[in-house]
């Protein structure tokens, strides 16, 4: 069983860098991928670690569902 590799957003990042210099990653990315609880991460003090494994492997098998889409014009209540 090999360890949990923990990183902070901003290592993470760096570590990513190393391994592909010219990655779209964003920190931004990164962070919304924690507040939007997709990939795991705990609180410590005031940041938070991330599972950089989980990272690595939403990063590799993004979910592939399309956003739902809405054909024509839809009613729009009016307001009194």
């Amino acid at each position: 069983m090999s360890a949990v590799r923990m990183r902070f957003p901003a290592q993470a990042l760096e570590e990513l860098r190393k391994d592909d210099p010219n990655t779209p990653v964003t920190l931004n990315l990164i962070r919304t991928l924690i507040r939007r609880e997709v990939i795991p991460s705990v609180q410590v003090g005031r940041g938070r670690l991330i599972n950089y494994d989980a990272l690595l492997s939403y990063l590799e098998n993004p979910p592939t569902a399309d956003p739902e889409q809405v054909h024509g014009i839809r009613r729009v209540d009016e307001k009194v």
